[in-house]
């Protein structure tokens, strides 16, 4: 049998890969499937409990990169927004290169990354610094460190769950330098534009044609071959029918009340949204003499209630629901519980519309036909976050063309955009589905698990390993 390794730099690859049908799919097709991670053993034993059998597990060592390897990583990075920028015309890519508050030595790197970076002026440049870079990591321990344990787990695939992640290039070079076949999917719809593509596998798995263009306008040194569309399977839930519980029991469960309209709040994080406990109080005081609605709130799951305290407070009526995820000490620690799979799939299926700023769950929502209303006004006039520079993303101008989304650009509005969602949802964002199979390739009745799984099947046929 072929081997079959799942490199798992953090929780992000848990959802779409350990709690969907990927591994069980190839595991049926008669391969030996392996995860390489530093995830709890929890993860590990819920992985197993979905999908019948328990992948062979190797822990994953991180080590901190030295100073000239970042400053070659960094300066590519800001080369390649401006260079973005020239491509699209769109100057919000430059808000990327952003490290919050960091220390004195970092931020002279910074600075040192963004002086070599603004100097590559052409393209060339860029990619011999990319060379530097990858000549730079075959140097490192933590290179040397990543052939010593692929030496032992011999895989014949190696598959990347998260594009973004640094401290996965070393091992996904040195996979290829081995001769294994390496592959990566691109983990969300905003992430291309970034350019914080950190390895550069043999095979690249996106989300739709839209995508795929999207790859090959920032990467066109790419070959068209090595990049496949298959969808993502953060979305696959949603046509399993067996996770959607009745109308009662959800309402029983979370103390909902099943004769109301449902209208969820779903919060972003503090930094695409300060102002989201603004947003909600807005909403509770538009709707508070609604006696037919209920408000749903649920934040973003990396993050606590704590700014949001005083709204809940005020506005008791607010149905809370926590995320099903277990917060770890870093945000790479954080990971979702399979019971928050199936709480999204029914939290889209039964509420007749979400509230967000520029969320994905629009994508969601859409996947049962219903629409999504974005916040479109700012709080204060004078402040430096405003929701045009938001909307301004690059990954927004999927929209063109369309109307995706209903638009709440007053408080003063939101009543009467909650009320028409709900009574004329066909008026609200009537191009939902087109912007979703625009961003997810929906083209066949295959889940995005069984194309994936697919793919790799035929990549690395079922023989004897060696």
């Amino acid at each position: 049998m072929s081997k079959i390794c799942f490199l798992i730099p953090d929780g992000v690859g848990i959802r779409n890969y350990l709690y969907s049908t990927v591994l069980k799919e190839l595991h049926d097709q008669g391969h030996q499937i392996h995860i390489w991670h530093s995830l709890e053993e929890e993860v590990v034993s819920l992985t197993e409990s979905i999908n019948g059998f328990r992948p062979y597990s190797h822990s994953l060592s991180s080590f901190p990169e030295d100073a000239v390897t970042q400053i070659l990583r960094e300066s590519v990075a800001f080369a390649r927004l401006v260079n973005n920028v020239k491509l699209t015309g769109n100057q919000t890519l430059m808000s990327n290169w952003s490290f919050g508050n960091p220390g004195l030595k970092k931020k002279i790197l910074i600075k040192l990354a963004a002086w070599l970076g603004g100097s590559l002026k052409k393209y060339d440049s860029i990619l011999a610094v990319e060379s530097l870079l990858w000549k730079k990591l075959r140097n490192t321990y933590s290179y040397k460190y990543s052939q010593e344990k692929l030496k032992e787990i011999a895989p014949d695939f190696l598959f990347c769950t998260h594009q973004r992640m640094p401290g996965a290039s070393a091992a996904m070079l040195a996979a290829k330098d081995m001769g294994i076949q390496t592959a990566s999917a691109i983990f969300s719809w905003d992430n291309l534009p970034k350019a914080r593509l950190a390895m550069r596998p043999h095979h690249y798995l996106v989300w739709s044609e839209y995508m795929k263009e999207e790859l090959k306008l920032y990467y066109p040194e790419l070959p068209q071959d090595s990049i496949q569309i298959t969808g993502t399977p953060q979305f696959d839930y949603y046509s399993d029918p067996s996770l959607i519980q009745s109308r009662e029991d959800f309402a029983a469960e979370f103390g909902l009340d099943p004769s109301k309209h449902w209208i969820l709040f779903s919060g972003d994080d503090i930094k695409t949204s300060p102002y989201d406990a603004d947003y909600l109080r807005d909403i509770a005081n538009a709707l508070k003499g609604e006696e037919n609605l209920q408000i749903i709130f649920r934040q973003v799951p990396v993050e606590t209630t704590a700014r949001y305290k005083s709204v809940l407070q005020a506005f008791p009526n607010i149905i809370h629901i926590n995320p099903f995820w277990k917060r770890g000490e870093f945000w790479q620690q954080f990971f979702p519980y399979p019971k928050d799979l199936s709480h999204l799939v029914n939290l889209a299926f039964h509420c007749d519309t979400v509230i967000n700023l520029g969320s994905t769950m629009a994508l969601d929502f859409a996947f049962f036909d219903k629409p999504a209303l974005y916040l479109n006004y700012d709080h204060t006039p004078d402040q430096t976050w405003t929701v045009k520079e938001i909307y301004g993303f690059q990954h927004f101008r999927s929209m063109d063309g369309l109307d995706p989304v209903g638009w709440i650009s007053d408080p003063n509005t939101i009543l009467s955009q909650v009320k028409k969602a709900i009574d004329f949802p066909q008026e609200v964002g009537k191009d939902r589905r087109k912007w979703l199979e625009k961003i997810v390739d929906l083209s066949t009745e295959k889940t995005a698990s069984a194309k994936i799984a697919a793919f790799i099947d035929q990549l690395v046929p079922n023989l004897q390993t060696k």
